[in-house]
């Protein structure tokens, strides 16, 4: 026998008090059963109005809103997914420009001023910062940084870093270890030097360890070809 069955021939008989507590049981573990079956309402002939409280009894009204409610937050999800989604195509069309501009750089110098403009604006990060491994590759808008210790933030031959290691910020932001809060790391490989791109947000949620960089390894694909151009001129 099913519930809807056992509730409307219990409530339509004389019900013993053993009847009763097993009803009541029983509504108490499906508590949206008079919201799935509202013409049982009706047929049970319920009071709407509660004339001792005056309060409104109205299963219609309360399972109209609850539906309401759960369109409302589906098209708060699918407007999120839209924005999303959005965004990404957004990213993208800023990641094929930069790759244009860094893929018709002359030289490494031009290559570096680039890398620290056009990623500060795709990433929407605070600061961007580039180290050589090698101190023959040095620009003036470049440090030094040696090999082993940029190593040790690339694990497993990852070319990305994203674990907001705390020492991460005081070797690849050393004048804003105050201000940035999250940071990403690029590894940019070469034969001869690698580099490696910090880029740092004042948000803590900016750059999170389970954030997506397939764009961002893209791009980095993009300036490791033009690097290796530079070495064969």
């Amino acid at each position: 026998m099913t519930g809807l069955k056992q509730v409307s021939l219990f409530y339509q008989s004389k019900m013993s008090k053993n009847d009763e507590e097993l009803v009541i049981n029983y509504l108490k573990k499906n508590k949206n059963f008079f919201v799935k079956f509202p013409d049982l309402v009706k047929e049970l002939n319920f009071y709407i109005n509660d004339k001792s409280s005056e309060k409104v009894i109205d299963l219609e009204a309360y399972r109209y809103k609850k539906i309401s409610k759960e369109n409302i937050d589906l098209q708060n999800q699918i407007t999120k997914i839209l924005l999303a989604g959005k965004s990404h195509i957004i990213s993208q069309k800023k990641i094929l420009k930069s790759s244009i501009r860094i893929l018709n750089t002359k030289s490494l110098t031009k290559l570096v001023e680039v890398i620290n403009s056009d990623l500060k604006n795709i990433l929407g990060c605070k600061s961007v910062n580039c180290f050589f491994t090698n101190k023959d590759k040095l620009t003036k808008n470049s440090s030094l940084i040696d090999n082993r210790i940029a190593n040790s933030y690339f694990r497993n031959g990852k070319k990305t870093y994203l674990n907001q290691n705390p020492k991460g910020i005081m070797i690849f932001f050393p004048n804003q270890s105050r201000t940035i809060k999250s940071y990403i790391l690029l590894k940019v490989e070469n034969t001869q030097s690698n580099l490696i791109i910090a880029m740092g947000s004042n948000s803590a949620t900016k750059f999170t360890p389970d954030q997506q960089v397939d764009l961002i390894e893209y791009l980095n694909k993009i300036i490791e070809i033009k690097i290796s151009n530079f070495e064969l001129q």
